[in-house]
């Protein structure tokens, strides 16, 4: 993937993580009032929504390793060659969060 291919996958990572961030703060923010009256059901919506907050801060983490990545190949630094240590897979070469779950909740064992 190319550097200006990188930097669109990184804007757009974080464009699609801030709009989460802002959506999840305002429907928790229309869920504290009734949080604050006693109300179970909207202390649990309160509790989903800031998880959805806290998952959504994962692009800093994913975008700064695709940004590490892009400067090195700016920079002419050599990559590693263990996927591992090379960042997040470029979409759709990777697995999406579904399948990635799947990998850590199968009670079969793989064969």
């Amino acid at each position: 993937m190319d550097a200006a291919a990188q930097i669109e996958v990184v804007h757009r990572e974080l464009r699609i993580a801030a709009d989460a961030i802002l959506n999840a703060t305002t429907a928790a923010m229309a869920h504290s009032a009734e949080a604050r009256a006693g109300d179970r059901a909207a202390l649990d919506a309160l509790d989903a929504m800031l998880l959805a907050i806290l998952e959504a801060t994962a692009f800093e983490d994913l975008a700064g390793q695709r940004l590490a990545r892009l400067a090195a190949h700016l920079l002419g630094r050599a990559e590693s060659h263990d996927p591992l240590l090379n960042g997040p897979a470029d979409t759709p070469d990777g697995l999406d969060q579904t399948a990635a779950d799947l990998l850590f909740t199968s009670d079969e064992p793989e064969a």
